[in-house]
């Protein structure tokens, strides 16, 4: 089922998520459809208080009550009310083993990035800051020069961030609000890079 919203399910070295779509239906639905349990989470993610990035969060907290939710400060009583233990996320760095906060860029929107064996995947939510932005502020923080992979929402960016991002990155994988022209452009300028995205994609890394 597919809805105006944006989620990703990480299992690895930590099993969490990457915001929670628009709706907890949705969410269950997808879950059940990919045969996906979303209980036993170790934590959450939320990159910005937007809805469709938080709508599926209660529905998360009843499945895992009490688990970490890292997010921008300022819907941390919402968080709690919701059954989360609320992280603020200001600064960038470590949240767990591998895997890091930008820190909440223009006091808004956090990217994370996960090191994996094939090198730094990041991903963003809605890259309100630019894509370009996120991923920079993502790749100061690990102490990397270049992504593997990035994948998420971008926006609709203008070509100049894409052409950036692109430097920036292996591979790309355009999602939710990145629009039809940047993911023409991508896929016709860097067809080498470009990771097709949609609703249960499931990428092994």
């Amino acid at each position: 089922m597919n809805e105006w919203g944006w989620s990703v399910l990480v299992e690895g070295d930590a099993r969490f998520i990457f915001d929670a779509d628009t709706n907890p239906l949705v969410l269950a639905h997808n879950a059940k459809i990919l045969n996906v349990n979303l209980r036993g989470l170790e934590f959450a993610v939320l990159s910005h208080w937007h809805y469709d990035h938080y709508g599926g969060l209660p529905y998360i907290a009843e499945l895992n009550p009490g688990i970490n939710l890292y997010a921008p400060p300022e819907g941390m009583p919402m968080a709690m009310r919701w059954g989360f233990n609320p992280v603020p996320v200001f600064k960038g760095g470590l949240l767990r083993n591998n895997i890091y906060t930008s820190g909440t860029v223009d006091g808004f929107e956090q990217a994370i990035g996960i090191e994996t064996n094939s090198g730094l995947v990041i991903i963003v939510g809605c890259s309100h800051p630019g894509v370009d932005v996120m991923v920079e502020k993502t790749l100061e923080v690990v102490g990397y020069k270049k992504a593997y992979l990035v994948i998420g929402g971008f926006h609709s960016p203008p070509i100049f961030r894409l052409e950036k991002l692109a430097k920036l990155s292996e591979l790309i994988a355009p999602a939710h609000c990145s629009g039809d022209v940047a993911k023409t452009f991508l896929k016709r300028k860097f067809k080498e890079k470009y990771v097709e995205v949609k609703t249960g994609t499931i990428i092994k890394i």
